[in-house]
């Protein structure tokens, strides 16, 4: 995914997190209806991310590997060092997709949550949502 669509995908959680943190905590369906536009831009950057990941994995093996074929005694540490870089890139990408695949599940928790407190008004006889 290109920058700029991850951007874009931010840009859309922004909005929703500015519409959420202007309604009351008693809002409930407009509150889930929300988090679930919220959770579909969440969704694609967790996704983005983890496919950053696993390509960054892919080229950092790669380049171990050729590096470990072309290079002298020791040749372990000589590919080692070719690869210092691509891991700390692994490491910051596997951080995003963790965070938003963490965002993700905490998202969703949310939302059943809401669902939970608009089953018992209901069920109470209350009509608040």
């Amino acid at each position: 995914m290109k920058k700029s669509q991850i951007d874009e995908h931010l840009k859309e959680i922004l909005f929703y997190q500015t519409q959420l943190n202007q309604l009351g905590d008693d809002m409930y369906i407009i509150r889930i209806e929300l988090l679930s536009k919220q959770l579909v831009f969440i969704g694609r950057l967790a996704s983005a991310f983890s496919e950053q990941y696993k390509r960054i994995y892919a080229t950092r093996k790669r380049v171990y590997a050729e590096a470990e074929i072309n290079s002298p005694p020791p040749r372990k540490a000589h590919a080692e060092l070719a690869v210092s870089d691509l891991r700390e890139e692994e490491a910051e990408a596997y951080g995003n997709y963790k965070r938003w695949t963490n965002a993700f599940e905490s998202t969703r928790e949310e939302i059943q949550a809401l669902k939970y407190k608009v089953k018992i008004d209901i069920a109470d006889g209350n009509s608040q949502g």
